[in-house]
């Protein structure tokens, strides 16, 4: 979700992150470290878990099991804000939006402690409202139709997670809410 995030406001709304001085060269690169971190690195860490016995199952069905990849991810989605903070100050307002992404994570991985809550649920609610928050506060109208798909994308999502049985709705839309509202508050009251 973070690439599709990126990917978007790279492209669609770059004055409010701070990209739109940038060649096309170096953006590319960090949408690739963004990728990298945030899909390759968490999935290889799945698979090592999996590979040592960690966890059961790549699918992480055991609620119990979910806790380590939750909180690996988290770190390592913090050490790219830091990361991107550090390198470059124009990249400051990304790393800012990676910080509350893993504050989702962080928050998804406490939960789990005693509840199953829908991360992928959480993660959609997170893109709809980091979308929906620069658009407010920027008036960045071009984000519309990417809000209104990421929305779209939501309902099929949310559909697909309570279709398989991986979730109950009650999950599911505390997933949902809690990735909108974290996301939406982080973009309007502290981006």
């Amino acid at each position: 979700m973070p690439t599709l995030l990126f990917l978007i406001l790279f492209f669609m709304a770059p004055i409010p992150i701070g990209v739109e001085g940038m060649d096309m060269t170096f953006k590319w690169i960090v949408l690739g470290f963004v990728f990298i971190y945030t899909f390759a690195i968490p999935a290889y860490m799945v698979y090592l878990l999996k590979r040592w016995g960690v966890i059961s199952s790549l699918k992480m069905e055991n609620l119990r099991e979910r806790r380590i990849p939750y909180l690996m991810t988290a770190v390592i989605y913090g050490v790219l804000g830091y990361f991107l903070y550090t390198k470059n100050s124009s990249l400051f307002a990304c790393a800012y939006i990676l910080w509350s992404i893993t504050l989702v994570i962080l928050c998804v991985a406490i939960i789990s402690f005693w509840w199953q809550i829908s991360a992928h649920a959480a993660g959609i609610g997170g893109v709809v409202g980091a979308l929906a928050g620069i658009l407010v506060k920027f008036g960045e109208g071009g984000l519309f139709i990417p809000l209104l798909c990421s929305m779209v994308i939501a309902g099929y999502l949310v559909g697909a997670r309570l279709q398989l049985n991986a979730h109950t709705p009650k999950q599911v839309w505390a997933g949902l809410s809690l990735g909108v509202i974290l996301s939406l508050l982080s973009v309007t009251y502290f981006f």
